[in-house]
């Protein structure tokens, strides 16, 4: 064989063995994302409870209005041995995969302290988005979050589910169980699926990006007023690089 085309066929055989390497890197970041995130999700606490707001009547003993609220938390840790610091958190791009069947799903970011965190939210962000700054403390009213990473949050609300009104001098309790009083006995009328893209901004302009998909609400709030939904297992949230 001619040397040159020896040499040629070997040239060649070495570039398909490099484009098959590269193609091979890329199906696996695309498949697995990054492997060594400086920071990443560790917890979501979904907290599903009822919120009941009183109507001003003087013919009736209640009046109320009400609603059923998701409160989610985020936990954000930073990786052992990482300096980087967080510059934004972004959430945005929500899809709502299933609507429930009753009520009007809304998207809210906290507006006020911490024992009444949603007292003047009224904007939907449901076609927006909502975007934590790295600070030095958490402080959700401000939407700021420990640059070295801490809890961030805000709430999906089922509005409009409908009026309670009584004239017996009884007791109400402000949870879930204020929903039998609606008629609403069934938790299936009231779930719903979301899911919106995470984008994590660090100090080195590097943003990493992850869809979540969540379930709402927590079951049990008919029967015990409250629920919860804590995961743990991000196994199947891929992050990968973005260009801003």
């Amino acid at each position: 064989m001619d040397k040159n085309l020896l040499k040629r066929c070997l040239f060649l055989l070495f570039l398909i063995i490099i484009i098959m390497i590269v193609l091979y890197i890329m199906a696996r970041y695309d498949e697995e994302g990054e492997k060594n995130l400086p920071f990443s999700i560790s917890k979501i606490l979904i907290v599903s409870t009822v919120n009941g707001q009183a109507n001003d009547d003087l013919e009736n003993i209640w009046n109320i209005n009400i609603e059923q609220v998701n409160d989610i938390y985020m936990y954000i840790d930073r990786a052992d041995n990482i300096e980087e610091t967080i510059k934004e958190i972004k959430f945005n791009n929500f899809i709502v995969n299933k609507q429930p069947e009753i009520g009007e799903l809304k998207l809210l970011r906290p507006t006020g302290e911490l024992s009444n965190l949603y007292v003047q939210s009224e904007q939907n962000y449901l076609d927006s988005e909502i975007v934590y700054l790295g600070g030095l403390i958490d402080d959700m009213k401000s939407l700021e979050i420990s640059n070295t990473g801490g809890i961030l949050g805000f709430r999906f609300a089922l509005e409009n589910l409908g009026t309670f009104i009584s004239n017996e001098n009884e007791e109400i309790n402000y949870d879930g169980r204020l929903l039998s009083n609606l008629g609403i006995t069934d938790i299936e009328k009231l779930k719903f699926n979301v899911s919106f893209d995470v984008t994590i901004k660090t100090s080195k302009n590097i943003s990493y990006n992850g869809n979540i998909n969540l379930d709402m609400p927590a079951p049990n709030i008919i029967t015990e007023g409250n629920s919860n939904i804590e995961i743990t297992d991000f196994s199947n949230v891929i992050f990968k690089r973005i260009k801003d």
